[in-house]
């Protein structure tokens, strides 16, 4: 006994390891293969808790519970409204493909959570694009029938094009280059779907019913 405590006997057991296990790599041969990579690495993404984490304090704190488009539609207690968040100009897709192909140039490994974490990096340091959008809007901008310019994104979306600019998709780049130029001739949400437009039908030999002169009278003053 020594300092009052027991002192156990012990012995060092030496071990040689020859060769220290090695993580899987990712394969794929084809594009198909490629896209179908980067796509499991999205869902992994937007399932994690960080990434959920995220969109909430966005949410909260960042006043995105407004859709950007119809600014009327907003998330709040009683309403039913989904807001969802929209990456914009880069698409979740470009993100992830490009951290990849940045790791790739470097030697690192492009494992699933590697690449989550670099992305969600890159989330939590303001260096990617989102915009507020209810759930219809979103698909619309994503089918191209609405253009959001680029001067109505606050996040440093910039920032993210300055530090991977040369492992970007030259389709991605291409994209790029016609959504700058395009915002730099406008400064309001362009749209081919937003205008009221009614339809009427002119059928031959059929006259539709018509509404009395006196009925109009009643109609206006319950509406």
């Amino acid at each position: 006994m020594s300092n009052g405590k027991v002192e156990r006997k012990g012995r060092i057991v030496p071990i040689n390891i020859e060769e220290l296990p090695v993580r899987s790599k990712p394969k794929y041969n084809t594009p198909k293969e490629r896209e179908k990579y980067i796509k499991t690495v999205e869902t992994i993404i937007r399932r994690s808790l960080e990434y959920k984490t995220y969109i909430k304090f966005l949410k909260d704190h960042l006043d995105m519970k407004r859709c950007l488009i119809l600014k009327n539609i907003k998330v709040s207690n009683g309403k039913r409204y989904h807001i969802e968040i929209h990456h914009e100009p880069f698409t979740l897709f470009d993100i992830v493909e490009t951290v990849i192909n940045k790791r790739l140039a470097y030697e690192k490994s492009i494992g699933s959570l590697e690449v989550a974490k670099e992305v969600m990096e890159l989330h939590y340091d303001g260096n990617v694009g989102l915009i507020p959008l209810t759930t219809t809007m979103h698909e619309l901008v994503h089918s191209g029938r609405i253009f959001i310019p680029l001067q109505f994104i606050y996040q440093k979306y910039n920032n993210f094009f300055n530090m991977y600019e040369q492992h970007l998709n030259p389709n991605t780049l291409e994209k790029i280059e016609a959504k700058v130029n395009l915002s730099l001739e406008t400064d309001s949400i362009l749209s081919d779907s937003l205008d009221v437009e009614f339809t009427y039908l002119d059928v031959d030999g059929f006259k539709f019913p018509t509404v009395p002169d006196d009925w109009k009278d009643v109609l206006g003053k319950t509406s």
